[in-house]
């Protein structure tokens, strides 16, 4: 029988994090962040992303460390909800069937979007071209991890060269005065932090990624020690990165042309390095949009495998391919239902919905199952603690309650709709599972 293969270090752990982190997310979501807060004081919300990122980041760690296990989030609440495991960690799965696709989707928009800028055709034929992207996707992540690996060292040395040249490009005109949010002036017409929940729920969509390690847990070389430090690392050089890198852009371009642009990136580098320098970036930028969208399908399709391996999902999609021994069904799934997802749904609704599905499972839950297992089992073995606990837990979930009470009411609802099916869902699994149980028990008796 064919089983996972730890072949996946820090370096390559920490590749496949930083471009899943970057991908095409802040290339597309800085207008939106900026009109929220009417201007330069859409930096608060990469601010505090960046301290919910940490936050939460430190309490997946120490999870992490002592769960160890493909799946990731998948295989935390399963053990720290005990009794209640089963269930919980189903709605986590129920609503990967629906946020993974989402967010796989919201990066091929993002790529059909830039592409635009270089084959005009793409203009009119954005679906199109995000449906190939994904399936292209698929076919390259139909190998063993192995060669994925050194595959994700390359998408990431690209990731880095394309923000290198972003940031570099940028640096001589930086103004000090973009880091000061709080006395930045508001073109909309609001008063104060007014929008900063729209704006942080944006944000964290760019922070999301720094967990991805912990699905591929089977298949990392010493993953207590390993996934903790892969991380901590992504957060800290991510954010550091996005904080000089808007800085940059908002010294660089007008306000209202940087609050409305659809390729903001791509007007900033025409600035700064002239229309051939742009196309120049574009093209490094659709190499990182790739490159994330390559990493998510990779880690998702772990969770599906791990939950079908444990029984709590359908048993197909823990077939694994017979000598390459990557999960087969599951890539196959999300890469169908991605594509489906990339056709006239708008890019700002779609990010939204991901932020607001997720926020309560797993986020949310695994915060308070962390805490349930420091109680409830303060002696087990943890590789990596959390720093200064309970301080990281309480911040993130301060955090993460503010960014569902954000105005967007119809997309919260919308998350909660998703959790009612599941919980239907798992229950209706659960009689037709003990009914078939029971019959079959019954005609082996007689």
């Amino acid at each position: 029988m064919a089983e996972l293969r730890r072949e996946i270090g820090l370096w390559r752990g920490i590749a496949l994090n930083m471009i899943d982190m970057v991908g095409i997310g802040p290339f597309i979501t800085i207008p939106f962040i900026l009109s929220a807060m009417g201007g330069g004081r859409g930096m608060l919300a990469w601010v505090l992303g960046g301290l919910l990122a940490i936050s939460d980041g430190l309490v997946t760690a120490e999870l992490a460390s002592e769960l160890p296990s493909s799946g990731g989030s998948y295989h935390f609440l399963r053990t720290s909800y005990g009794r209640y495991g089963r269930l919980v960690s189903f709605l986590f799965l129920f609503q990967i069937l629906f946020s993974a696709p989402l967010s796989m989707a919201s990066g091929c928009i993002g790529f059909a979007n830039y592409l635009g800028i270089l084959v005009p055709w793409v203009k009119t034929h954005g679906p199109v071209t995000a449906t190939i992207v994904c399936l292209i996707t698929v076919a390259l992540l139909l190998r063993r991890i192995e060669s994925i690996g050194k595959f994700s060292i390359l998408l990431w040395i690209g990731v880095l060269g394309t923000l290198t040249i972003v940031i570099g490009a940028g640096l001589p005109h930086l103004k000090l005065s973009a880091f000061a949010f709080w006395s930045a002036p508001r073109l909309d017409g609001a008063s104060g932090f007014t929008g900063l929940g729209a704006a942080l729920l944006i944000a964290v969509y760019d922070y999301l990624g720094y967990y991805n390690i912990c699905y591929l847990g089977d298949e990392v070389i010493e993953p207590s020690k390993t996934i903790p430090r892969v991380i901590v690392i992504s957060i800290l050089a991510i954010g550091v990165i996005y904080l000089v890198m808007n800085a940059c852009l908002i010294s660089v371009l007008p306000m209202k042309q940087a609050m409305t642009s659809q390729t903001v990136i791509g007007d900033y580098i025409a600035v700064l390095l002239g229309a051939r320098g742009a196309k120049i970036v574009t093209v490094l930028i659709l190499w990182t949009a790739f490159a994330s969208i390559f990493s998510l399908m990779l880690g998702y399709s772990r969770i599906l495998y791990a939950a079908a391996r444990d029984r709590n999902f359908f048993g197909i999609f823990a077939t694994l391919h017979a000598t390459e021994a990557y999960p087969i069904v599951s890539l196959l799934y999300l890469g169908v239902v991605a594509a489906l997802f990339c056709w006239r749904i708008p890019l700002e609704t779609v990010i939204r919905g991901i932020i607001t599905i997720r926020a309560i499972i797993p986020f949310i839950a695994q915060i308070i199952g962390a805490v349930i297992l420091r109680i409830r089992e303060p002696e087990r073995e943890r590789p990596f603690r959390m720093w200064l606990y309970p301080l990281p837990a309480i911040i993130a979930l301060g955090l993460w309650m503010y960014v569902l009470s954000s105005p967007q009411k119809g997309i919260k609802m919308t998350g909660v709709y998703v959790m009612a099916a599941g919980v239907l869902f798992f229950f209706a699994r659960e009689y037709f599972t003990r009914r078939a149980t029971r019959q079959h028990a019954d005609q082996v008796r007689s």
